[in-house]
């Protein structure tokens, strides 16, 4: 199970993504450079939440994901609820 305070850090990672961008992968949160747990899985949680709060919903799809260590397992494509487009 992933610490409260590395939950709060990823937590703040999918916000700051799901500002950004209207729809994104996991990779994109670690692309922000969050340390990874021993357990990657533990973000599937932090995701969780952020669907709770409103914050994200799942398009339906999934793709590959980029990182080696996963083999290529599929991951889910979210949307962003709080994206707002710069050029709107």
């Amino acid at each position: 199970m992933a610490d409260n305070n590395w939950a709060e850090l990823a937590y703040t990672a999918v916000r700051q993504v799901a500002e950004m961008q209207s729809e994104f992968t996991p990779d994109d949160i670690w692309t922000t450079g969050l340390r990874k747990p021993s357990e990657a899985r533990a973000l599937g949680g932090v995701m969780r939440r952020a669907h709770r709060e409103g914050l994200i919903e799942k398009t339906g799809r999934v793709q590959p994901t980029t990182q080696p260590e996963s083999h290529g397992t599929d991951v889910t494509v979210w949307r962003s609820l709080i994206y707002v487009d710069p050029g709107a």
